[in-house]
């Protein structure tokens, strides 16, 4: 029997035979990129898994050592009896400073100084040529001598009834006029003399010996060796109506602030600026800072009120605000707290006014707040009276 005859297409098995081994050459590669990715993944968590058991071994090794705790100076907030206060910009004035000028004109034979020297009172500094007045004071001196004997002659002739009065009294009106021409001349040499009227400091000069100077050019300038320095200083109108004369001042020299008097003030206000100004004395700094120099002055006016204040170093400025860190016993441990604060003016030379976000009575760090955050672990400490740091029995361990 053929195939027709069978019912069997010739060509059936013909055409679906090779379908087969297409979807097995297909099915390998999925097979291979399926493999591929579960060995991926795999590999990505068993790696993971080990990173985490180093990181988590990390974080326990970690632990196991104590929390470091910053060294801090400490403080406390106190309350303070203190009276309103305005600032103003002063300028220090030296109580001897003067300024040396040429008073006759005529050229340098000798300079006696050196730029920035220290000079005693009475020290030459200049001396000008005098060849030519003291060639006229010797012809001055010796007309003086010849008109002194002509007087005395002319004395003795009217003592014997030889001259006349009239003669006697014109002798020695030439004799006065020499002397006077004498001294005039004498004069004139003393002030082609520059002195220092006191005890002090040159400034600097460019004069130079042969250097021709006029009247009025200036020689140098000399600023004397005081102990105290004048503080002047203006306030405006309703500041000095309220301003106890009798009250110190405050003077602020860079960190370091010096209590100054009143001495002296204008007898009136100053239409231009309303403003009245006012001279106090105070010791010189030991910065010694030169005559002119801007310093501020802190002046109270009104009556003093009790404010909290606060060591100056325990204040942290910033442009959020200013921070004062409070610390606080937990645990038997001791922490800071930040606290955001309104501060005041500056009380003295280690104080500083809060104005309002800190109660009195609180323990403060106030000094090494730089190193600190909220919640820090620190380790308190005292400065004695000499300056030194005690640590306290409260800290916990060391700054690292």
């Amino acid at each position: 029997m053929d195939a027709e005859g069978r019912g069997i297409d010739p060509h059936g098995s013909q055409s679906k035979s090779p379908a087969a081994p297409d979807k097995v050459r297909t099915s390998r590669p999925r097979l291979a990129w399926l493999v591929s990715i579960l060995a991926s993944i795999l590999l990505i968590v068993t790696l993971a898994g080990i990173k985490a058991a180093q990181v988590m071994a990390a974080i326990a090794y970690g632990k196991s050592f104590p929390e470091p705790a910053e060294a801090v100076i400490e403080g406390v907030s106190e309350v303070r009896a203190i009276a309103p206060t305005v600032t103003a910009i002063g300028t220090l004035q030296a109580k001897n400073v003067v300024e040396l000028r040429i008073e006759r004109s005529g050229v340098v034979r000798a300079v006696r100084f050196a730029s920035g020297d220290e000079v005693q009172a009475g020290a030459v500094l200049l001396e000008l040529d005098v060849a030519e007045e003291r060639a006229d004071l010797e012809a001055a001196r010796i007309d003086a001598r010849r008109t002194e004997r002509e007087a005395r002659r002319r004395a003795t002739l009217e003592t014997e009834g030889v001259g006349t009065e009239a003669r006697l009294e014109e002798a020695e009106a030439e004799a006065a006029e020499a002397r006077a021409r004498v001294a005039a001349l004498e004069a004139a040499i003393r002030r082609k003399t520059v002195r220092a009227p006191f005890a002090g400091r040159v400034g600097i000069t460019d004069l130079k010996p042969g250097e021709y100077v006029s009247e009025r050019d200036l020689v140098t300038r000399v600023v004397g060796f005081d102990d105290e320095v004048w503080v002047d200083f203006a306030l405006p109108q309703a500041a000095a109506l309220d301003f106890d004369e009798a009250s110190p001042v405050e003077v602020a020299i860079g960190d370091e602030t010096i209590q100054a008097r009143v001495v002296a003030r204008e007898p009136a206000i100053d239409p231009g600026s309303r403003s009245l100004s006012f001279r106090a004395v105070m010791p010189r700094s030991g910065r010694d800072l030169p005559a002119g120099s801007l310093v501020t002055v802190t002046v109270p006016i009104g009556e003093a009120r009790e404010q909290v204040v606060i060591p100056r170093t325990a204040l942290m400025r910033s442009p959020y605000g200013d921070t004062v860190y409070v610390l606080e016993e937990k645990d038997g441990e001791t922490r800071a707290r930040s606290v955001l604060v309104d501060s005041g003016a500056v009380v003295g030379a280690d104080a500083i006014v809060i104005r309002s976000g800190l109660e009195p009575g609180l323990r403060l760090a106030a000094d090494g707040v730089f190193k600190l955050r909220d919640g820090a672990l620190v380790a308190p400490g005292k400065r004695d009276s000499n300056g030194a740091t005690e640590a306290s029995e409260s800290g916990v361990g060391e700054s690292s």
